[in-house]
């Protein structure tokens, strides 16, 4: 028995020996950037910005940051690993961000299928689209981090508990394979030393040909998802009145008639506590006024929003895919998207508020 424990200890201490060696020999890129090089510089048809973390014995992290252009992006890793003292590797990768050049002028399935032919790297790295210099955005120092991380670890928190809807490589390419949706990707920004969403980039395929800003995050996952948040919405009842509503549960309904050139009915139901109130009381007649406020104020956006989809003729609501899942015979995309940009498309909102909290 304690030959075999030692055994076992011993073959321990290898593997961890071996798996730092190994470590030790590389370099692991958790975060890559694809751009349009410049014609008087860079050369090539595509600029590609990679960031490996270097951990020091100290605790610090330096990230190299490595730039290459080439005529392919296939071509891209073989360039890094020419001005690397170590072999680049992208088993760590974590997100990888197109410029919004990119995204609007070539469309960004070529570089996502280069990503997904890689075997080493998952399904569930981030991908969206940088608003602003690319290069600049990736070269930055966020403090002693791993670049890859701290991008990461953004995406991460607003698509669990804020309002951003989870846009990973998986959900990128069914969306983009689906004949009944359109995909979406975030929209990051710098501001100052650190970085943030500012909203979605939607995509017709996989060109971008408009955007959602950060206030119409809330109202989007509503149309698009189920999901529950401790974000709050803020309800403004006059000009020095307000509620604020955290806590919030939502469930999307969709209801579907084929009769004429069909109708569609999207119904959101929420759930939520009232955080702050400014008024002076909170009577019923408050709670109602929060209520109704909350309700039109969604809806109106909402119908808004989905009118706008209809004139990009895109569905990143997933609509097609509702549709196809509730008829019978073979679903054309062509046809829909002819059908769904006069469909009748309407919504409406159910709020009901569970209790509340702090009042002014």
């Amino acid at each position: 028995m304690i030959r075999s424990l030692l055994i076992l200890l011993c073959i321990l201490l290898l593997t961890g020996c071996v798996q730092k060696k190994i470590l030790d020999d590389i370099q692991m890129v958790t975060i890559i950037g694809y751009d349009v090089p410049d014609e008087d510089k860079d050369g090539g048809l595509i600029k590609g910005i990679a960031v490996a973390p270097q951990y020091q014995p100290d605790g610090k992290v330096d990230n190299t940051v490595f730039i290459e252009s080439a005529e392919l992006s296939k071509e891209i890793r073989s360039q890094y690993n020419s001005g690397s003292s170590k072999p680049i590797v992208s088993g760590k990768l974590e997100v990888a961000l197109f410029s919004r050049e990119i995204a609007e002028k070539d469309g960004v399935i070529e570089l996502v299928d280069t990503l997904q032919r890689d075997p080493s790297i998952g399904s569930r790295v981030f991908l969206g689209v940088a608003n602003g210099e690319i290069e600049e955005m990736l070269s930055t120092n966020y403090g002693n981090v791993d670049t890859g991380t701290y991008f990461n670890d953004i995406l991460t928190h607003n698509s669990k508990h804020g309002m951003l809807p989870q846009t990973n490589l998986h959900s990128f390419l069914y969306s983009y394979f689906s004949e009944g949706s359109d995909p979406f990707l975030p929209l990051l920004e710098m501001d100052d030393e650190t970085v943030k969403i500012i909203g979605i980039a939607l995509l017709n395929g996989d060109k971008m040909v408009g955007e959602l800003d950060a206030d119409s995050l809330f109202t989007f996952k509503i149309l698009y998802e189920k999901f529950s948040s401790n974000d709050s919405f803020s309800v403004k009842l006059g000009p020095d009145k307000y509620a604020s509503i955290y806590n919030i549960a939502s469930k999307r309904k969709i209801d579907y008639k084929r009769a004429g050139n069909g109708k569609i009915l999207i119904t959101g139901n929420i759930l939520g506590v009232i955080k702050e109130y400014s008024g002076n009381k909170l009577s019923p007649e408050a709670l109602k006024e929060i209520k109704e406020t909350m309700e039109k104020d969604i809806e109106e956006r909402g119908t808004k929003m989905i009118k706008t989809f209809q004139e990009l003729r895109i569905d990143p609501l997933s609509l097609g895919n509702v549709v196809r899942s509730r008829t019978r015979g073979e679903f054309d995309r062509d046809k829909w998207i002819d059908e769904y940009k006069d469909m009748d498309i309407s919504f409406d909102m159910n709020v009901k508020i569970t209790e509340s909290g702090i009042i002014e």
